[in-house]
């Protein structure tokens, strides 16, 4: 009988959980805070503070996804960051 090896899930991944994770409880924590205090002033630091942090590493989710994805079918070319018209020496 062989045991089956679980793969590591990617540290990209995981931050994504852990954003997302962190998002959730931001975001119930507001909501709680709004009922519990009756003000809204939570929401004007919780919330953007964790969508931001979320926005950024789903960002940096895809964007490594996507140079991946070039590099496996051979596009490493479009890879780069640079501006094209900077390279134009003449």
């Amino acid at each position: 009988m062989t045991k089956k090896r679980r793969k590591k899930p990617e540290t990209s991944k995981i931050l994504l959980i852990v954003s997302d994770t962190i998002t959730g409880i931001c975001t119930v924590a507001a909501i709680v805070a709004v009922f519990a205090i009756k003000d809204t002033t939570p929401l004007i630091y919780l919330i953007p503070a964790a969508y931001g942090l979320s926005a950024t590493s789903h960002g940096f989710y895809y964007w490594k996804a996507k140079a991946e994805n070039l590099k496996k079918f051979g596009r490493s070319d479009a890879i780069t960051a640079e501006d094209p018209e900077e390279n134009n020496e003449v």
